[in-house]
């Protein structure tokens, strides 16, 4: 089916991005990253960017599930006002409390006051001494299962044997590490008979992606942390409590909440990426009070950054209106809430099960905070769109389930745009499962009154040497996906899931197959055959529907005086068999890789694929899975890339032709299927033919050219059907032109293609005495007239 959005349109938006986000990487800013922890932020800087060129300065913007906040920072970067909606309690509170105004001497002042109470006390936990002098330990490396701290398991940590990174220089020395000694293990003997009967030892909700899982112990709150460090937070936290409610005191609070992540005992030179993983061997434990006042200085440093928009009211103030809940609930009770643009991450799959995965923090302040403010209640759960198998989750453990709740996102979001604008997405595809989920996005955003306009890639970082041998053939980029909201007349139609478009077109294909050569089909027939078809299901057609029947048979088929005919130049997904869809889709490939190619001279496989998934997500996912899982596709697939293209710094570029004598030559088997139609025309022309016309398109009935030859003094015309193929053409091509050369009395047909004819083919030529031209034909003509201008790269594909 065609696209609903204009091509004029879609281009500028594509070209608009890009423009806007060219030389610009995809990191997230250092300040947001170390203001609190958050798993999977975006590119505040390409967001802004994006905002700033698809939107005008008086837009409205809504991020309905804004999380770490990358895209509320964009907007007010942006100077656009933004809506923004966070189902998570924890979440939304650590992220309000960022751009709360608060008092900066009384905070200053507060933190103060716990750095005199509780300090030394902290920091006399992490006591050592290296040269004899005192220092304090700031990271311990040791094997945690065997407990074995004085030769761990070596790591690019540990140098020189030392597994002790000092807080301070060591005066004698110079040297900021050391080797653990008795001392140190005096003092852990000390510390393990400290009391911590109020440290937290709840059961989190068990997921084994996320490494919650029962059989290590990892779903018990206590189990990844030392006494050591248990006894420290607990001592901080004592003296947070004591202070009086206010704003400043939150803050302080979060500070400590986010230096839970690296408190517990972590992997070697961990990030805080990986939080309920119970190390066994080569782990670290960092000193608490460390951690506590590095992010405290970092939430700080963050406030003072963002000076200008802190404000009194976090839902009412003159840059955004931060709201806690559900999208659905917020929405619904706020039918005003009306944007220009949504911008949003997508809340797919199973990569990020958000609620789970913020266990960690909300517990912690669940019992030392508000036990009902942080509580992780079953609304919560019920209303995150999540995929997870934690055995406690049923009703979020399938793939329909998931898809459910996007067909609702998608349902609800449409109320809440203007009709013609954008609706934003941030997605990373790690893997060829996530291009079906992708497709079915696709095929929800239609059913609710979106069209796909484009998408485009945003790599992290460069790749490095060690992934660029891989990285063209991995599913790895992380992309923005933008859909239209169409018109209410211009949706596309489905009755309840089922996107009827989709059936009608079929239902007609098929009729026009089994009646082909034998009768035709008027436009009033074919209306007829759809509307007995809904009749069959229940459904009795009015004028509406029957308006939509007659739009949908005119978009899909070629229609002229009131006859219906298949568009022999369309790709009919998920409707003509297996293998005639994937040999006209393998003629297309090239015509992709020259669009990527051309569009920013490189590519990688999952652009390539996900250009395929743009073209095939017509209905179902059918025949997108039948290329991602059949090995003989994707090695065709492959051998195209292969003999199109090399690889450079792990992208696809143009592969150069070493002996063709001019760089500008053309490479024909990249041709659309007009083009070629074209430059046979020129071709024709310098071979004597005259009063040449070109009738190729739908309803050629297989003759794309029709030209005249003086041939001993008569006037002989002669039809042609050209192909730009890269598979050989088979014997239907030769019957169809057999038969227009016989209907209206032609002298000569001729069946041109840039590839070869399979046996089948050549057997029809000869036994219908259609001559035939293959690649070799055309490239040696081409080259008498026009030497050195064009080339065939298909030629070389079976020698590979």
């Amino acid at each position: 089916m065609r696209t609903k959005a204009k091509v004029e349109f879609a281009n500028k938006i594509t070209n608009d991005i890009l423009q806007a986000i060219d030389g610009t990487k995809s990191n997230v800013s250092s300040d947001l990253k170390r203001a609190f922890y958050f798993k999977g932020r975006k590119s505040e800087e390409i967001g802004t960017r994006v905002i700033e060129a698809i939107s005008n300065p008086n837009d409205i913007v809504l991020d309905p599930f804004f999380g770490g906040g990358s895209f509320i920072i964009s907007a007010i970067m942006a100077s656009r006002f933004i809506y923004g909606i966070e189902l998570d309690n924890y979440t939304y509170d650590v992220f309000k409390h960022l751009f709360i105004k608060s008092n900066n001497k009384k905070l200053t002042d507060y933190f103060e006051k716990i750095q005199e109470m509780v300090k030394d006390d902290v920091m006399y936990l992490y006591r050592t001494k290296c040269c004899n002098q005192e220092n304090y330990i700031k990271k311990l490396l040791f094997d945690p299962e065997d407990e074995e701290y004085y030769n761990p398991q070596e790591n690019r940590e540990i140098v020189d044997g030392k597994n002790i990174v000092l807080m301070e220089r060591c005066s004698i020395c110079g040297e900021k590490r050391k080797k653990f000694d008795d001392f140190d293990y005096s003092i852990i003997e000390e510390t393990n008979t400290l009391n911590v009967e109020e440290f937290p030892k709840e059961n989190y909700i068990e997921n084994s992606r996320i490494n919650i899982t029962a059989s290590t112990g990892a779903d018990r709150y206590d189990r990844v942390f030392s006494i050591r460090n248990q006894y420290a937070l607990l001592l901080i936290q004592e003296a947070i409590t004591s202070l009086p409610d206010c704003v400043e005191k939150n803050i302080i609070q979060h500070a400590l909440v986010s230096s839970l992540a690296l408190s517990k005992i972590s992997m070697y030179g961990s990030s805080t990426d990986i939080l309920y993983h119970v190390i066994n061997n080569k782990g670290q434990d960092m000193n608490v009070w460390h951690l506590f006042e590095s992010n405290f200085k970092s939430m700080l440093k963050f406030k003072n950054k963002f000076g200008k928009y802190q404000v009194e009211d976090i839902e009412n103030n003159d840059y955004f209106c931060l709201m806690n809940g559900s999208y659905n609930k917020i929405l619904d009770e706020n039918p005003e809430m009306i944007a220009d643009l949504i911008y949003t991450d997508f809340p797919y799959t199973d990569q990020v099960p958000y609620l789970e995965r913020n266990q960690l923090f909300r517990l912690w302040l669940r019992k030392f905070v508000d036990s009902e403010k942080f509580d992780l209640t079953e609304d919560m759960l019920k209303e995150e769109i999540v995929l997870t198998n934690a055995p406690s989750r049923k009703d979020k453990n399938n793939i329909q389930s998931y898809y459910k709740d996007i067909d609702r996102m998608f349902a609800v979001l449409r109320n809440h745009i203007k009709t013609d604008k954008l609706l934003v997405f941030t997605m990373k595809l790690g893997e060829a499962k996530y291009i079906r989920t992708y497709s079915e996005i696709i095929n929800l955003a239609r059913k609710n009154g979106f069209e796909y306009i484009t998408r485009i890639g945003i790599d992290k970082t460069d790749p490095t040497l060690r992934k660029q041998s891989a990285y063209a053939n991995t599913f790895m980029n992380e992309m923005i996906v933008v859909f239209q909201k169409l018109d209410k007349h211009n949706e596309y139609w489905y009755l309840g899931d089922i996107n009827y478009e989709f059936v009608a077109t079929k239902l007609i294909y098929k009729h026009l197959i089994k009646v082909k050569n034998i009768e035709t089909t008027t436009l009033t027939s074919a209306v007829e055959i759809v509307k007995n078809d809904l009749l069959s299901k229940g459904h009795l057609s009015n004028k509406e529907d029957i308006s939509k029947i007659v739009k949908t048979i005119k978009d899909n088929f070629f229609v002229s005086d009131g006859f219906v005919e298949i568009d022999n130049n369309r790709l009919y997904m998920d409707i003509e068999d297996e293998t005639t869809l994937f040999v006209k889709l393998y003629d297309l490939i090239p015509l992709y890789i020259k669009k990527l190619l051309d569009k920013d001279g490189s590519f990688v496989l999952e652009d390539l694929y996900l250009e395929l998934t743009n073209s095939l997500c017509d209905g179902t996912s059918s025949t997108l899975m039948q290329i991602l899982e059949d090995r003989g596709h994707q090695n065709s697939i492959q051998m195209l890339l292969n003999n199109y293209c090399s690889i450079s710094n792990g992208h696809y570029v143009e592969k150069r032709i070493m002996n063709l004598e001019s760089l500008d030559s053309d490479d024909i088997s990249q041709y659309t299927g007009t083009d070629f139609e074209v430059l046979m025309k020129s071709l024709l022309e310098k071979e004597g033919y005259f009063n040449i016309v070109i009738v190729g398109g739908a309803g050629d009935r297989g003759v794309d050219l029709i030209a005249s030859k003086l041939v001993n003094k008569d006037v002989e015309k002669t039809i042609f059907q050209c192909k730009r193929w890269i598979g050989n053409v088979g014997s239907e091509p030769i019957q169809r032109l057999f038969a227009e050369r016989e209907h209206h009395k032609y002298k000569k047909a001729i069946c041109v293609t840039t590839s070869n004819y399979t046996s089948e083919g050549k057997k029809a030529a000869k036994d219908f005495d259609v001559e035939t031209w293959d690649g070799f034909d055309v490239m040696m003509l081409l080259e008498k007239h026009f030497p050195g201008k064009y080339y065939n790269r298909a030629l070389d594909i079976e020698k590979e």
